[in-house]
């Protein structure tokens, strides 16, 4: 997740920037790693049907999630290994009919339970409900306007639902977030759902870039091209930054693309120089790139854990075999703490590539076959990051 609207502010000198709150848990394993955020797909069912799902949701419950029983298992295990935060997402969470129970016991072992959801179920009783159990995040999936996000994710009336789903949780005491997904489908209604996120009043509006994984491997082609890519991020930012003027409080962020970051800085450095931008670089590095496999981790509805939720060709194991903590030893892991040694194509001589670390692996795996090359939908041109890299070491077989 790139904090777009935080590091305009450092770049205008309006926030210290000393340290970076996403992607930087406080607590630490008893290895001294720094304990993974982990996305937790509780169930494989879903009241819609996008078709760009990572998950490739189905619309009946599936007998081989995890049972409660097993679910709160993996929660103490969790916790034992310093898991700080869990993002519950499915699926759609809250048809899995023990939900609260699942997110009140994390709360209640000291881990921050996060709700990632389609919005259509929150109504003011399930808002309140989510509140008491200690849920502090709500973030809302909807792809554009009435009638496309009706018709693209398959349930007429889930605009407004979801909408309705926002200002009961919002008005429940929690942080909301408007997520939207990029495509060619529905990247001209950008502007218009940043005014919709306005007024709904959420603290976030998340723009994802489309990941080719579940279904989205088949919708690979309606990903922006390069062009699409830069003019929209611009656009954004230039948003944002007249949300700071203004004085609002909606904060723009941007995932599932860390060139992201790189295309930010060549745009900080022309507005705002060079004393902006290195205060930006040093953000971005602290940042640290795709964390795929190291600051974030998937476990999906039969507990098999993924490096992110997208990359499901990669099982680092499967908690009903072994526990957490032996998950974590695999050496897929190694592998991607050092990613930049194994990096090929135009990401491994890329000047930048300690700020964006080879952005998504999945797309690169989707579109090359290798996981080690070049991300495709990388937003910066040849020119603009060419420089001697360094040459990578054989990619590990």
């Amino acid at each position: 997740m790139l904090p777009v609207t935080e590091f305009i502010e450092v770049a205008r000198g309006q926030s210290p920037g000393a340290k970076l709150s996403a992607n930087t848990p406080e607590r630490f394993s008893a290895t001294g790693e720094r304990a993974p955020v982990i996305i937790w797909n509780v169930c494989m069912h879903c009241n819609m049907e996008c078709p760009h799902c990572y998950a490739s949701a189905v619309p009946v419950p599936s007998p081989t999630d995890l049972t409660r029983e097993e679910g709160l298992r993996l929660l103490d295990e969790l916790s034992d290994c310093g898991v700080k935060t869990v993002i519950f997402s499915g699926g759609e969470p809250l048809l899995r009919p023990d939900i609260f129970g699942l997110l009140g016991y994390a709360s209640f072992i000291g881990i921050s339970p996060h709700l990632s959801t389609n919005g259509v179920l929150i109504d003011p009783e399930t808002a309140q409900r989510l509140a008491d159990v200690g849920v502090g995040y709500v973030g809302v999936s909807i792809d554009g306007l009435e009638a496309f996000n009706d018709d693209y994710r398959g349930l007429k009336g889930g605009y407004e639902r979801a909408l309705d789903g926002l200002r009961h949780a919002k008005s429940a005491g929690m942080k909301t977030g408007l997520r939207m997904t990029l495509s060619q489908r529905n990247f001209e209604q950008l502007g218009a759902m940043v005014e919709v996120a306005r007024n709904v009043g959420v603290d976030r509006f998340y723009v994802s870039h489309l990941v080719y994984s579940g279904r989205g491997y088949k919708v690979a082609h309606d990903d922006l091209s390069r062009d699409q890519l830069r003019s929209t991020l611009t656009a954004l930012f230039e948003t944002a930054e007249r949300l700071i003027e203004s004085g609002e409080s909606m904060k723009i962020v941007t995932g599932s693309n860390d060139s992201d970051g790189v295309f930010l800085l060549r745009w900080i450095r022309e507005r705002h120089g060079e004393a902006a931008a290195a205060r930006v670089r040093e953000l971005l590095l602290q940042r640290g790139g795709n964390s795929a496999g190291e600051r974030i981790l998937n476990i999906d509805s039969r507990g098999r854990v993924h490096p992110d939720q997208f990359w499901r060709a990669a099982v680092l194991g499967d908690v009903r075999k072994e526990s957490f903590a032996k998950i974590l030893e695999h050496p897929l892991r190694d592998q991607l703490r050092r990613r930049l040694e194994y990096l090929t194509g135009r990401c491994a001589t890329c000047s930048e590539r300690e700020l964006c670390r080879g952005s998504h692996r999945e797309r690169a795996l989707a579109v090359h076959r290798d996981p080690w090359a070049s991300d495709p939908a990388c937003v910066m041109e040849d020119d603009e990051i060419s420089g001697a890299g360094t040459e990578p070491i054989a990619p590990p077989t």
